[in-house]
């Protein structure tokens, strides 16, 4: 499976570089409001957005996880509850 995955980054790697050698001209970004941006080469401001996106999907995920782990908190006390629940009523039923 390592071979699989250093095959694929290699072909990423290989694509990210002739993308940054053929797209190397300059380029300004227009915004709203006129505001215009500092002219970047093009492969720039893909990387930038592609590392943007890993950031932003990065903080969501590390949200999401401790939404879950509160979640499971919750869930481990309600099982320890009910098992105290159940052997209380098991107790009951011997005598």
């Amino acid at each position: 499976m390592t071979i699989v995955h250093g095959l694929f980054f290699l072909f990423l790697t290989v694509a990210a570089i002739g993308f940054a050698l053929y797209n190397d001209q300059a380029v300004a970004l227009q915004y709203y409001l006129g505001w215009v941006s500092v002219p970047l080469p093009l492969f720039l401001w893909a990387f930038l957005a592609f590392f943007m996106g890993l950031v932003v999907s990065g903080i969501i995920a590390s949200l999401s996880k401790v939404g879950l782990q509160a979640r499971i908190r919750h869930q481990q006390k309600l099982l320890a509850e009910l098992e105290q629940k159940r052997k209380a009523l098991k107790l009951e039923h011997i005598f």
